[in-house]
């Protein structure tokens, strides 16, 4: 007698956090692709991504969110509401704390607990970065944390190494419901490929400026064309900034900086794509953008991904 294949198993899952504590280092391991960009800066996602994480018996579609913080800008305001607009569409809910630095306790982590605690959802804390630490250090602030909450469970990971991830997805992907796949199994996220391409052009602004240009930053997909029988896609994106002083900046003495950008973007496009990438920058100025709700919806990239 042949054994009755197990249920499969298909929900979402938002992880949500403080900006910073490596939530889309998280998904971005957990697909094995880049989706989500990432930086040592703050608040480097805007958008509410989703990524897909399948398997024969199950399907669990990770809403990846803004850091929730303080928000005292109409850019940040958006944001934050991406973040706290994920919580209403979910199954279970990842709250990932970063356990390496000074706001690892719930004091710190407020702002974030308390919107936690307006739903009525099941919630698994994760405690990331725990290569970080030395392992005795890790038992206080579990204790600490088993009392700040009403957890499903607690699951102590490090996003960057792996170690840990394997265990969170077994609690996840078990108290998931029982259902048919939402999207296709070769599916890894619900965003264009424009999109992830102009992500990945911010996130090498992020990394590769000063503190003050990565917020003032969009990146806008001016053309995006496969040449026929070529493996080559083209690609002319403009580096949107508020100021002058911000432009040149971008763009560095003797255009050098933007070629850093432009070079280090272009090898992930690459591994994106799969195919040789012809990239094109260039750097443009539109005042107060990040205040301008029309130039936020269009610039901001929150009709996509949010």
């Amino acid at each position: 007698m042949t054994e009755p294949s197990p249920q499969h198993r298909c929900g979402y899952v938002a992880i949500v956090g403080r900006p910073n504590v490596g939530k889309s280092t998280l998904l971005n391991g957990i697909l094995g692709q880049k989706i989500s960009i990432v930086s040592r800066k703050p608040q480097t996602t805007r958008n509410r991504i989703l990524g897909l994480y399948s398997r024969n018996d199950a399907q669990v579609v990770f809403v990846d969110t803004p850091g929730i913080h303080e928000a005292h800008t109409p850019i940040n305001r958006r944001m934050v509401d991406a973040a706290m607009d994920a919580l209403g569409e979910v199954d279970l809910v990842v709250f990932m704390v970063d356990v390496s630095g000074g706001k690892a306790t719930p004091e710190a982590n407020e702002l974030a607990l308390d919107a936690l605690k307006r739903r009525t959802l099941p919630v698994v804390l994760v405690l990331n970065k725990i290569d970080r630490i030395p392992r005795p250090k890790l038992l206080p602030l579990l204790s600490q944390w088993s009392e700040a909450g009403s957890w499903e469970t607690i699951v102590p990971v490090s996003a960057q190494t792996g170690d840990g991830v394997g265990d969170l997805l077994r609690e996840l992907v078990g108290r998931l419901p029982e259902s048919p796949p939402f999207f296709p199994k070769d599916q890894l996220t619900d965003v264009s490929e424009r999109f992830i391409v102009s992500e990945l052009v911010r996130e090498k602004v992020f990394r590769l400026t000063g503190q003050e240009i990565p917020y003032a930053t969009a990146v806008e997909i001016e053309e995006f064309e496969e040449v026929e029988g070529k493996d080559l896609v083209r690609i002319m994106a403009r580096i949107w900034v508020e100021r002058d002083s911000q432009k040149a900046m971008v763009i560095g003495r003797g255009g050098r900086k933007l070629k850093e950008i432009g070079t280090a973007a272009r090898h992930d496009i690459e591994r994106l794509l799969g195919c040789r990438v012809y990239l094109q920058l260039t750097v443009g100025t539109k005042s107060r953008w990040t205040h301008d709700r029309n130039l936020l919806q269009r610039l901001g990239n929150f009709g996509e991904g949010s």
